[in-house]
């Protein structure tokens, strides 16, 4: 009778010791279940800080865009503007040179004057009769170079692209009515030679 007694004491020590296992083992597990649980949080939420600042991103891109295209096009009408104006004006210097240059100065002296080489000169000059070969060059009746298409077309309305003109008249000395004289005779140094006085 003593011995069932001590058994049965034995079992209810051993499953009391079990079962506080068993409990200690469940609160070890719930306590990973809520550290997994957030951590999955914190996944959860920097995914979609990621995709919210991907979102902000691409917006302040559309924004610049949109804030920056009007300016953008405003700079490009400003560079087109100033390219075609710097080309007017290198052909008014292209002309001033063929002019100096049709006004019997040589090659030489007309770089001298306009203080550039002569390689320069002498393509200033050759670029003065091409464009005065076209006729491109126009006047604005303010005596400014055109600076518009309708400028453009306004000096085509008056005859203005004739291709002589804007070239300065060289005086041949011929007396009122008479023929013109006839150029001189093309020289080995600049294409003209000046008559000596007698």
């Amino acid at each position: 009778m003593a011995e069932s007694t001590r058994s049965g004491r034995s079992r209810v020590r051993r499953s009391t010791r079990v079962s506080r296992q068993l409990a200690e083992a469940r609160r070890r597990n719930l306590e990973q279940l809520a550290r997994q649980r957030a951590q999955e949080q914190r996944v959860e939420e920097a995914l979609a800080e990621f995709f919210q600042a991907a979102d902000r991103q691409a917006v302040a891109e559309e924004d610049c865009r949109r804030r920056i295209e009007p300016h953008e096009r405003a700079i490009a009408r400003a560079r087109r503007q100033r390219d075609r104006l710097v080309a007017e004006q290198e052909e008014a210097q292209a002309r001033a040179a063929l002019a100096i240059h049709e006004a019997d100065r040589t090659v030489e002296q007309v770089a001298e004057l306009l203080e550039l080489s002569v390689k320069d000169a002498r393509r200033l000059i050759a670029a003065g009769r091409e464009a005065a070969a076209t006729g491109t060059a126009t006047q604005r009746e303010d005596g400014m170079p055109p600076d518009s298409a309708v400028d453009d077309r306004r000096a085509e309305d008056r005859g203005d692209n004739a291709p002589d003109a804007g070239r300065p008249a060289v005086s041949s000395g011929a007396a009122p009515g008479a023929p013109e004289a006839q150029d001189w005779p093309a020289g080995p140094a600049d294409g003209r030679t000046i008559p000596t006085a007698t």
